[in-house]
């Protein structure tokens, strides 16, 4: 037990005092201005690694006291006697992020000890008088130390750090206002650090562990938020609500900045003003939407291609030839870092304004909407030009290589899929994309099932096939400019990408036709009763009403009917189409 205890405590070398500590923390060099030193983080970091996640209070207060020593170790500058007690005080002037680290662990460590204290005052039948004042006190200390480091790291940090210890102490400030029943500032503090909490979650959602640790934490603060919240309602108060949003215009754009009568910059979404007042934030949000309209693909380029009658010759000579793609890749990646920065700059707008974020969570959502079109559109391109050079591939033969490879072009439609599922999320633009969304499977069917016939699956890519052929002649509505540009320019690209799927499938549905005859004929098998493909879903009979969903699944059948001289049905089939006139 005593070598595992080293091994997790014991993770910084004690004669090294420049290297990068375990927690994350960037030691900075003595000639730089301001630390470094994200203690949302840090703290998120080793409560989820040491006890936290699973209520071991006890467990996370002794990793605080080790680390505590090390630490002390590391900063003092003189060797002391073991038996005598010294007092470690923190200087007037700090020039190391580990001064800051120290304050953390120490509030840390009251806040785990009273927590500690709480849980066995609240099991236990015996506990004193004085149980619930010994808790209370410790996170009256905790509270302390919290605002000691706010203060050292508004002096002598970066604002990042100056917020991330405003929030932290936000929480010790709504834990104490809780211990003493007072619940309608426990409830304002305590939702403050939620929110943030909120937002962490969600920017980290690509990382399973970090994104993990941050849930943990929130769940155990929505606990006290629902106490405070039915408290207050017992004593006939109401908690603090959001503010009512005004209503927005569909067809406004996403965000638009524009100066008022003072010079100052304004911000609204779709039509709805924000009360943000950071210039800062408001000139890089401007000059991250004006980047956009400098794309390499033009909304001239895209109007010619729209309008074109022989739209592959129009993508040879206004894309294929114009564009190289590392020219197309540079091009959006230069906006997607505005687009990064920007958002990194409301995350830090967020925790300075812990207790009015809405209005930049809002225009967060909005931003993230922005760099998800982007994508998109980036990725729609893509799929044109690869359908372009499947259209012009000759990479096929008599041989066992029957159809060109259409491995680029399935790896966009996928991506196309994914990135539209996001987007439907969005209730208010949903509408706008369904058609979109219906023409990116229709391609997607016919490039599997050339994958899937190409590979020796005929009878699943034959029918995904022919399911995409008797779709392409399904339209979607034509844009216009009157709704938002990006989302104009993203219907424009999904429009021109279903007219060149329908030139692939025109090229290759009889090719495929034929190989697919071809291979069933050659196969040997005499089996009777056996019906063509299509005879089946002939419609010599008016068919009675039916559910659409079980029309398509016996028409995307994983097993077609095969192609052979025979005119009769066997098996379940029969039956399974019978089915249809009763």
């Amino acid at each position: 037990m005593a070598n595992e205890t080293t091994n997790e405590v014991l993770d910084v070398k004690m004669e090294d005092k420049s290297e990068m500590n375990p927690s994350g923390c960037i030691e900075m060099d003595k000639d730089s201005e301001k630390l470094t030193f994200t203690v949302l983080d840090y703290v998120n970091d080793i409560r989820f690694k040491h006890g936290i996640r699973s209520e071991e209070y006890g467990r996370f207060h002794s990793y605080c006291s080790k680390r505590l020593t090390i630490l002390r170790k590391q900063l003092r500058s003189t060797t002391i006697k073991s038996n005598k007690y010294v007092r470690e005080e923190c200087p007037d002037v700090i020039t190391d992020t580990r001064y800051l680290e120290i304050l953390a662990l120490m509030a840390e460590r009251s806040w785990a000890y009273g927590m500690l204290l709480k849980s066995q005052c609240e099991t236990s039948h015996t506990s004193g008088p004085n149980a619930r004042h010994r808790y209370v006190k410790r996170f009256n200390r905790a509270l302390k130390i919290a605002l000691r480091m706010e203060g050292l790291c508004q002096q002598f940090a970066e604002v990042n750090s100056a917020n991330n210890a405003r929030v932290y102490r936000s929480l010790m400030e709504g834990i104490v206002h809780l211990e003493h029943k007072r619940f309608q500032d426990a409830f304002t503090c305590l939702s403050a650090y939620a929110n943030v909490m909120d937002q962490r979650k969600r920017f980290h959602q690509d990382t399973m562990a970090i994104s993990e640790a941050y849930a943990s934490q929130l769940s155990q603060v929505n606990a006290m938020i629902k106490l405070c919240s039915f408290h207050l309602r017992a004593i006939g108060s109401t908690p603090t609500v959001k503010p009512v949003m005004r209503d927005e215009d569909q067809n406004a754009e996403l965000v638009s900045i524009v100066p008022n009568a003072d010079g100052n910059l304004e911000v609204y979404c779709r039509g709805s003003p924000l009360q943000i007042s950071s210039q800062f934030l408001l000139r890089q949000l401007l000059d991250a939407i004006n980047s956009t309209e400098k794309l390499i693909v033009s909304d001239d380029v895209l109007s010619i291609l729209l309008d074109s009658s022989n739209i592959g010759e129009a993508i040879r000579k206004e894309l294929v030839e114009m564009l190289q793609l590392d020219t197309l890749f540079s091009s959006y990646e230069e906006v997607m870092m505005r687009i990064t920065e920007c958002t990194d700059t409301i995350h830090s707008e967020m925790m300075s304004s812990i207790y009015d974020q809405e209005p930049f969570r809002r225009l967060e959502d909005i931003v993230m909407l922005i760099r998800t079109l982007l994508e998109m559109e980036k990725c729609a391109i893509m799929e044109i030009m690869a359908l372009y050079n499947l259209y012009h591939s000759k990479d096929f033969g008599e041989g066992d290589v029957t159809l060109p490879d259409c491995g680029e072009a399935v790896r966009y439609a996928h991506m196309l899929k994914q990135q539209l599922a996001t987007v439907m999320k969005d209730p208010k633009i949903a509408s706008m994309f369904v058609m979109q969304l219906e023409a990116t499977k229709t391609v997607n069917g016919m490039l599997l099932g050339m994958h899937k016939l190409a590979n020796g699956e005929e009878d699943d890519g034959m029918a995904l096939i022919n399911w995409a052929h008797m779709r392409q002649e399904q339209g979607t509505d034509r844009s216009t400019k009157s709704v938002t540009r990006l989302i104009w320019r993203n219907r424009v690209c999904f429009q021109i990408m279903q007219k060149a799927g329908q030139l692939c499938s025109a090229r290759y549905y009889k090719r495929s036709v034929a190989i697919y005859a071809r291979k069933k004929l050659a196969s040997g098998t005499e089996n009777e009763d056996k019906i063509d493909a299509l005879k089946i879903f002939g419609m010599e009979k008016r068919l009675l009403p039916c559910k659409p969903i079980i029309f398509d699944l016996a028409y995307i059948h994983n097993s077609p009917p095969e192609i052979t001289e025979n005119k009769t049905i066997i098996g379940g089939m029969r039956n399974m189409i019978a089915s249809f006139w009763r």
